[in-house]
């Protein structure tokens, strides 16, 4: 996700979307798990766009970044998968 923000930043916040979809997706879930993992990853796809117009990387994005990990981790923590 962090490889992420430098894409954004270079204004490329698309290239890294369709990866993490597919691996955080793809994985077994129960739809209800996979319906809060849908939403959190189309409010990070919104977070990069924003990154992307800043063009730069700015220390609350990298704590942005934390945040979304901890809940997607928490997420796909609560399914069991």
């Amino acid at each position: 996700m962090k490889e992420g923000l430098f894409w954004a930043a270079l204004g490329k916040p698309s290239e890294v979307m369709p990866f993490l979809r597919g691996k955080l997706l793809d994985n077994g879930l129960g739809e209800g798990s996979r319906r809060q993992l849908q939403w959190l990853l189309d409010e990070l796809e919104r977070f990069y766009e924003r990154v992307a117009c800043c063009g730069r990387v700015e220390e609350r994005h990298v704590r942005a970044i934390k945040s979304f990990h901890r809940d997607i981790v928490s997420v796909i923590g609560t399914d069991g998968a």
